[in-house]
């Protein structure tokens, strides 16, 4: 058995004979005191049965672990991160506008009369509901040789369809 003794300056160990003799915690003031009691195991013992482990093998660190990377201040991090859902939104955005044949106008055409107090406005929603209307008048423009936004009840018109 050993035991622990702290004085004012140090610890000592003490082991051996007479340990058993110092009281656990009592001690003379304001001399040493006990602090700790421990079995030493025996030297005489036989060896462990059990294999000791194999050493590691020191190996070179990966050179990418090593590199120290700077962290991006979080407001900059942050409008990254912003920029980065603007741009996919906006993709996402012109993609369904393709999709849908939205921006453009029916390459098909009919022709048609207009009706009493419709306009150019009004005949390309009619003709092309599915289109922006102003690009389909700009069309009708095109495919009529107007120049004015005048138009006569009754007067036949290509529109496309």
């Amino acid at each position: 058995m050993a035991v622990v003794i702290g004085t004012r300056n140090s610890f000592e160990l003490v082991d051996g004979a007479g340990v058993e003799d110092v009281a656990l915690g009592a001690g003379l003031r304001p001399g040493p005191r006990v602090l700790r009691r421990f079995d030493v195991p025996d030297r005489d013992r036989r060896p462990s049965t059990r294999r000791a482990p194999a050493p590691a093998r020191e190996t070179p660190p990966d050179a990418a672990a090593c590199r120290v990377r700077r962290e991006r201040h979080p407001a900059v991090q942050f409008a990254l991160y912003a920029l980065a859902t603007a741009a996919l939104a906006a993709a996402v955005t012109f993609g369904y506008l393709y999709a849908s044949g939205a921006t453009t106008v029916p390459e098909r055409t009919a022709v048609v009369h207009v009706q009493v107090g419709e306009t150019l406005h009004d005949l390309a929603k009619r003709s092309a509901p599915a289109s922006d209307p102003d690009a389909v008048a700009a069309r009708i423009r095109t495919l009529n040789n107007l120049t004015t936004d005048d138009l006569t009840p009754g007067q036949p018109l290509t529109v496309p369809r």
